[in-house]
C-alpha cells in the first residue's frame, strides 16, 4: 500500500525514480518482519499472528470463489476480533494497482489492514487475485 502511494507520488511529481516493490519478508510463523515487533510482549507477539491468519483466510475465500469485497472484509474482521488482544483499526480492499474502491473482485486487489496489539500498531497486506 505504501509502495503504491509512493509510486503515484513520484509519477504525479514527475520524479525520475524507479520504485521497486518487493515481497513482504515474514517470520517463519507468518508475522511480517518489522522493527515494531520488538515492542510486543511474548503474549502480544503470539496474538499478532492473527494478522497473517486473517490474510490467509481472505486468500482462501477468494480461491474458493468469493468476490464480494464486503464479505471478505467481514470475514477478516471477524477473524481478527476473535483475538482478545487485537484492536482493529481498519480492513480495506482496493483495486490493484490504482487503489480504486471495489465492490467485487475482478482481477487483482490489495487487502490492507492495521491492528493494534497492546500499544503497538501493526500493518500488513496481501494481493488477492480473483480466478
Amino acid at each position: 500500500q505504501q509502495v503504491l502511494v509512493i509510486q503515484r507520488m513520484a509519477e504525479d511529481l514527475h520524479i525520475p525514480a524507479e520504485i521497486c516493490m518487493v515481497p513482504i519478508v515474514r517470520e517463519a510463523d507468518g508475522l511480517a518482519m518489522s522493527s515494531r515487533n520488538m515492542y510486543l510482549s511474548a503474549s502480544e507477539r503470539q496474538a499478532a499472528l492473527v494478522l497473517y491468519q486473517s490474510l490467509v483466510l481472505a486468500q482462501r475465500l477468494v480461491k474458493e470463489g468469493e468476490k464480494d469485497t464486503e464479505a471478505i472484509c467481514r470475514a477478516v474482521k471477524d477473524c481478527i476480533q476473535k483475538e482478545p488482544l487485537a484492536n482493529l483499526d481498519y480492513v480495506e480492499i482496493y483495486g490493484y494497482p490504482h487503489l480504486e474502491e471495489l465492490k467485487q473482485l475482478k482481477d487483482k486487489a490489495l487487502l490492507a489492514l492495521a491492528v493494534r496489539i497492546g500499544a503497538t500498531r501493526l500493518i500488513d497486506n496481501v494481493i488477492l487475485e480473483a480466478n
